[in-house]
């Protein structure tokens, strides 16, 4: 019974495909829905006709005309009252299959009655023929847009009767027979045409939807890509822009606005670099999945690139919920990941902002968590930093700094001014440190600590310092003969290849001597690297130039530089000086230090001597050179030969 049902539904719906044959019965019984009460309708006439045309009004209960009246009266109301759409295949194949049968039930009855009717009445042959023909091929037309159900009345109905009416003998009924016979086969032609155009429509609807289908699957896996991080699975850097492109809600000084965290993982780059790539993309898969976990209910969880995650809130957080995500957001990454039978441990610093009247643009959301997370990884690692209105104004002040040394104002603001440096022995000054002065109207006293760092960040501190030493030879040019420049060299000044070439170029532009010029080097200009900063103190002396070490005793390798590297001084660390009074130990300290640099044959300036008991402690612990508020203020050039030289009792020339 499968088998024949199978059979059944091949020859009523051809396909390739279930697929193809499922679109196919779907588009039939959405057109014979409206189409079937129609059927039904002919077939109903035709009867009626038939029966007045040979019995006129005489009609039994129990005869051909009412039980199939009665068939086609249900049928027409059932379609009419009770067949409405739907998505149930099943149930639509089933009243298609049961519409064929009671079709093909219908048909049979006609055509076995009709020709009944031929025998009993046979000078009503052409009546009879008629209404089966017109029965027929409107019954045909009712289901055309099903064309291989069509078949059946003209197959089962319509081509009995023309040949019944061809064998009857007379030649002018087999003339019209053969008509009928002609049309019906023209008509089956049609249905055929009409068959293969339908299942062509659906073969290249099908072909279309999958073609749409492969493009919205192509799209869906774009923007899948466009917004997912391939490494970890979550939303990326552009998903996360567009997110606080649309969503970003400002709020009150007070808060309420949209958060934003931004965080890196503390000690990544080491467990990377020891256990290879492989580890270091199992730990950021595992911290982006804690952290989706922890936030992705409620928040958008991204990984921006390299080792930097960022979470955002769009609705905001509460102050109390927004510290207790900001600690969760270090805390999960200080779980370890297991990798290859290995614990792997790191840590996260986390910056947070949240939207709110000083943050006019998306691009400063970002910028803003940023410079928290800057704080955060400055002040200790594994901890969160929220950024707040004093952080915001020492931003705007330093992007301020900023502008003006891009554009040249801080270099046309900039002064020199120096402080001496004193012959402890002989009490008179042998060095002038310059040192930079910068006043701003807008931003006041701008300190080096601050332009220094912002030029080097930038990228201009070669060109800012060159200018400055230029200004320094050019205010030194007047200075007696024994009295020489000390210039400040900046780390990344040093680290640039050919930098005492460029020094000794600026200095020979002036009339002011090499040998009156001595460089201070700090600590951290070496440390960048030795080898480098070896090369250009060996220009340097080359040129006539002195060196000084500064800062010395203030970090943790300055003892080797002496072992690797020539200095002609060493200007110990103002810090010694602090406690030097009170403290034996602190005496003791700078005397051994003295006694080292005297021993790697360099001079040694005491810092920071700020009082007389501190100038006689320096002297008496040997130190050869002493700087401070005690000997003379940072000056211009001017007022400080005037106070030294009137201060000595002696005229500058």
């Amino acid at each position: 019974m499968a088998r024949m049902m199978q059979w059944v539904l091949r020859f009523l719906f051809p396909a390739d495909s279930p697929r193809e044959q499922r679109e196919q019965i779907t588009g039939i019984f959405e057109s014979l829905r409206r189409q079937i009460p129609l059927l039904y309708g002919v077939a109903l006439v035709n009867f009626l006709g038939l029966h007045v045309a040979t019995h006129g009004g005489e009609l039994r209960w129990f005869s051909p005309l009412t039980i199939l009246s009665a068939i086609l009266l249900w049928r027409m109301i059932y379609w009419i009252a009770f067949q409405k759409p739907s998505e149930d295949f099943a149930r639509i194949k089933r009243e298609l299959v049961t519409m064929v049968l009671f079709t093909t039930i219908l048909c049979l009855g006609f055509s076995i009655w009709a020709q009944s009717l031929i025998t009993a009445y046979p000078s009503e042959t052409m009546t009879i023929l008629l209404y089966s023909v017109l029965a027929a091929l409107g019954v045909a037309y009712g289901l055309s847009s099903f064309p291989r159900a069509a078949l059946l009345p003209l197959l089962i109905l319509g081509l009995p009767v023309a040949i019944r009416l061809f064998w009857m003998g007379k030649p002018s009924d087999r003339g019209i027979a053969l008509s009928l016979i002609f049309v019906l086969a023209l008509f089956i032609w049609q249905l055929h045409v009409h068959n293969r155009a339908l299942l062509g429509l659906v073969r290249g609807q099908l072909a279309i939807a999958r073609e749409r289908n492969r493009a919205v699957e192509a799209e869906l896996q774009a923007t899948k890509r466009a917004d997912e991080d391939v490494l970890s699975g979550i939303a990326n850097r552009g998903k996360l822009v567009r997110e606080i492109e649309k969503g970003m809600v400002r709020g009150p000084l007070t808060g309420g606005g949209s958060v934003l965290a931004i965080c890196d993982l503390d000690g990544f780059k080491s467990a990377n670099d020891a256990f290879g790539h492989a580890a270091g993309d199992e730990i950021l898969r595992e911290y982006a999945r804690r952290l989706k976990d922890a936030f992705g209910a409620e928040a958008l969880v991204a990984r921006l690139g390299g080792d930097e995650f960022s979470v955002f809130w769009k609705d905001g957080l509460s102050r109390p919920g927004l510290e207790a995500a900001s600690t969760q957001i270090c805390e999960l990454a200080s779980q370890p990941v297991l990798w290859d039978g290995k614990e792997l441990f790191v840590g996260a610093s986390c910056g947070v902002t949240e939207a709110g009247p000083y943050t006019w643009s998306d691009e400063e959301f970002f910028r803003q968590a940023d410079s928290a997370l800057y704080k955060a990884k400055a002040s200790s690692r594994g901890h969160w930093h929220l950024y707040d209105l004093p952080q915001f104004e020492a931003d705007q002040r330093r992007a301020k700094i900023e502008k003006s040394i891009l554009s040249g104002e801080a270099l046309r603001e900039m002064e020199v001014h120096f402080q001496p440096i004193f012959d402890l022995k002989e009490g008179v000054p042998v060095f002038a440190e310059a040192l930079a002065r910068w006043n701003n109207a807008e931003l006041g006293a701008v300190s080096p600590d601050e332009f220094i760092r912002i030029s080097e960040k930038l990228g201009v501190i070669d060109r800012l310092n060159e200018r400055l030493l230029e200004m320094a030879l050019a205010s030194a040019e007047t200075w007696p003969a024994n009295l020489s420049l000390s210039f400040n060299l900046s780390a990344m000044q040093l680290s640039r290849s050919g930098a005492s070439d460029k020094l000794q170029k600026i200095v020979s532009a002036s009339s002011f001597h090499a040998h009156r010029v001595q460089f201070e080097i700090t600590e951290t200009a070496i440390l960048a690297d030795l080898g480098h900063a070896e090369q250009e103190l060996a220009k340097l002396s080359h040129y006539g130039f002195t060196s000084a070490l500064d800062d010395f005793g203030s970090g943790y390798a300055s003892v080797a530089y002496l072992r690797e590297l020539s200095f002609d001084t060493i200007k110990l660390d103002g810090s010694l000086m602090d406690n030097i009074i009170h403290s034996e130990r602190s005496r003791q300290i700078l005397s051994g230090l003295v006694d080292l640099c005297h021993s790697a044959g360099a001079r040694c300036v005491a810092e920071h001597i700020e009082t007389h008991e501190q100038l006689k402690m320096a002297r008496a612990v040997g130190c050869d050179y002493g700087q401070g508020f005690c000997l003379g203020k940072p000056a211009t050039s001017e007022r400080m030969l005037k106070a030294l030289y009137s201060n000595l009792g002696s005229s500058p020339s």
